[in-house]
C-alpha cells in the first residue's frame, strides 16, 4: 500500500511540474490520474520491482536541488547580452536494463531545463544488422543490452560531465525505485563511450 501511495505522489509532482501550474485543479487532476495508471498497472509486480521510501526522499531531494540550478544556469543565459549557447546531443549510455529505470531517467532529464531527451537506443547500437527501431531495447547472447539515451543540451561545456551527471541520476532512480538487477548493475563501471566496438558512437546524430 505504501509503495503504491508513493507512487501516485511522484507521479502527481511529475503531472505539475510538466504542467507548470500548482492550483488546486492542476493537482486534482494529478493525483487522479496518478491513481489511475497505478490502478492499472501496480507497482512491484514486475522482476520484484518496488518503491524505497528513504531512497525516494533522497531522489526527490536530489532532484529539487538539480532542478533550482539547472533554472538558474538556464536564466543566467537568457539574461545575457549576447547569448551563446553550446547546443550538441550527447550520448549517456545506462548501465541498468529495467524499463521502467530508463522512463524514469529519461523523464527526469526531460524535465531538467537545458535538457531534453530526444531519443532512446541499445548500446549496440549502430552494428551492422542489429540496430532496431528507436525506443526498443536489444537482446544480445539472451542478455538485453542496457540502453543509451540521446539528451539535446543547451550548453554542452564537456560531455563527459553530462555522462556523469546521467549516470548519478541514474543511480538515484535505481536506489528509489530498480528491481535487484538494476541494483547490481549500477555497480559495474561506468560504461565506455564511444563503444569499443562502435568507434564513431553516433554522438550528436542518433536519428
Amino acid at each position: 500500500m505504501m509503495t503504491r501511495l508513493l507512487m501516485i505522489l511522484w507521479l502527481s509532482a511529475v503531472w505539475v511540474l510538466l504542467w507548470g501550474d500548482l492550483s488546486p485543479g492542476n493537482a486534482l487532476a494529478g493525483v487522479l490520474l496518478a491513481s489511475i495508471l497505478v490502478l492499472l498497472f501496480p507497482p512491484g509486480t514486475e522482476r520484484h520491482a518496488g518503491v524505497h521510501p528513504v531512497a525516494v526522499i533522497r531522489f526527490g531531494l536530489w532532484f529539487a536541488k538539480a532542478l533550482v540550478i539547472s533554472n538558474l544556469s538556464v536564466a543566467r543565459e537568457v539574461m545575457r547580452p549576447k547569448i551563446k549557447l553550446e547546443q550538441g546531443i550527447v550520448a549517456v549510455p545506462l548501465r541498468a536494463c529495467s524499463p521502467l529505470v530508463t522512463a524514469f531517467v529519461a523523464n527526469a532529464i526531460t524535465l531538467t531545463p537545458g535538457t531534453l531527451t530526444v531519443d532512446v537506443r541499445p548500446q549496440a547500437f549502430g552494428e551492422i544488422g542489429t540496430e532496431p527501431p528507436a525506443g526498443h531495447l536489444q537482446v544480445r547472447n539472451g542478455v538485453t543490452v542496457p540502453p543509451v539515451l540521446y539528451v539535446h543540451c543547451l550548453k554542452v561545456g564537456a560531455p563527459e560531465q553530462v555522462r556523469a551527471d546521467g549516470l548519478m541520476l541514474e543511480q538515484y532512480v535505481v536506489n528509489a525505485f530498480g528491481t535487484p538487477e538494476d541494483r547490481q548493475a549500477i555497480l559495474q563501471p561506468p560504461p565506455v563511450w564511444p563503444p569499443l566496438d562502435n568507434p564513431s558512437g553516433r554522438e550528436g546524430s542518433p536519428a
